[in-house]
């Protein structure tokens, strides 16, 4: 089964790059996308707390429709030929 949340940019050599960790996940990598949208829409006065809140509702989104996607076979990598 799929992981919901993983890593947004999992390092390949991690005993090489211990302090580093695995980074972010995906439902943060969203999150500060939709974030950083927000921030920018002209006209659009939100607080500290609505931008947060609204940017990890919008994160939750994009990962449930992640799964649904690859569930459905719409998302999942095709092999390289």
């Amino acid at each position: 089964m799929k992981p919901k949340n993983e890593f947004a940019f999992p390092q390949l050599e991690a005993e090489r790059l211990k302090w580093w960790g695995h980074g972010m996940t995906l439902r943060d990598y969203f999150a500060a996308k939709a974030m950083q949208g927000l921030l920018t829409s002209h006209g659009v006065a939100l607080s500290a707390e609505e931008t947060s809140k609204i940017s990890y509702n919008i994160a939750d989104r994009m990962l449930a429709e992640r799964e649904v996607s690859y569930e459905s076979g719409a998302n999942r990598p095709q092999a390289v030929k």
